[in-house]
């Protein structure tokens, strides 16, 4: 029987048979998860295209390492499975038992598996051994992750609401905005904000609670689809998510009101400073920039070697 081929690098040739092995694991949850019918079938095939291209990359990688004599011992496979068990919590003869359950795969199969990130972790960590990062780009990673992270944090919001009808002359707006305003200067003078929504505040729900809109979910966040907490509108949402945990707004509309909003309080933050969180950071920094090395250095590989793709 003779056996398709579906790529070539170089002078060597991927078969059909190797590569739906090498999808196995992917294929057989597919398999679980989705009834026969076109939507398997597309999925199947973005599968397969995946895989091809991983192949395609490894079979690179391989041509490099063997050229500059990098090599991946068993001591190295072994290091790095029994950290994958480590950080897994379990003894490493359970984790080649999940992963056969889960996957498919036999020990020889991952320990291959495992073989071939570490050769691919060596070749990459070479490129970037001599990059130096920055504390800016540390403290840039640092605010990213923060803002990220606030995006699923629970948070307690609290308003004042000045109705300005639905349609406003430009003089009611102008008045309004600028009580508003003198409203946002004794707060931010230290003024209670409870107090002067008691006093000011015309949402007839909340005012009497000094504007508390009780506890939320960012719409980013888990939380959300649970039901257990509510969401701010979107406008309100946007908002919120820019301030620190007693810090108001300036006055802005929404819908027939101009509002003040403060958080009052957030669900605490894990990244407690920057100097606690600087390995993190490292690490994080280091990771983007070894993929951006990746991506650059597997395209020129790909421009010098002959690579046809036939799936």
């Amino acid at each position: 029987m003779v056996e398709r081929v579906v790529a070539v690098i170089g002078e060597k040739s991927i078969l059909l048979s190797d590569l739906r092995k090498r999808s196995q694991p992917f294929l057989l949850r597919l398999y679980a998860t989705v009834p026969a019918g076109p939507q398997r079938a597309a999925h199947e095939s973005r599968i397969l295209a995946q895989m091809m291209e991983r192949m395609v990359e490894e079979e690179l990688e391989a041509n490099v390492a063997s050229r500059n004599s990098t090599q991946v011992t068993a001591e190295e496979v072994d290091k790095a499975l029994n950290n994958i068990a480590r950080a897994s919590g379990m003894k490493l003869s359970d984790l080649f038992d999940n992963i056969k359950r889960d996957t498919g795969m036999t020990e020889v199969e991952y320990r291959e598996e495992i073989r071939r990130q570490v050769l691919e972790g060596k070749l990459l960590n070479r490129m970037i051994q001599n990059q130096r990062i920055s504390d800016k780009e540390l403290m840039e990673m640092f605010e990213q992750v923060r803002k990220q992270e606030r995006g699923i944090l629970l948070f307690n919001p609290a308003w004042i609401v000045l109705h300005v009808g639905t349609n406003p002359t430009p003089q009611a707006l102008q008045s309004r905005m600028f009580f508003a305003e003198g409203i946002v200067k004794r707060l931010r003078a230290g003024e209670d904000f409870k107090a002067l929504a008691k006093e000011f505040s015309e949402d007839p729900s909340t005012a009497e609670i000094g504007g508390d809109l009780g506890i939320r979910a960012p719409a980013a966040s888990p939380k959300s689809q649970t039901g257990k907490y509510k969401m701010l509108a979107d406008e309100l949402e946007k908002e919120a998510m820019r301030l620190e945990p007693g810090k108001v707004t300036n006055p802005f509309r929404f819908k027939d009101a101009i509002v003040i909003l403060t958080v009052v309080s957030r669900q605490p933050s894990r990244y407690t400073s920057f100097e606690t969180s600087r390995d993190e950071m490292f690490e994080r920094v280091r990771g983007e920039k070894l993929q951006r090395i990746k991506k650059k250095w597997l395209k020129d590989l790909r421009r010098r070697h002959h690579v046809d793709i036939r799936l």
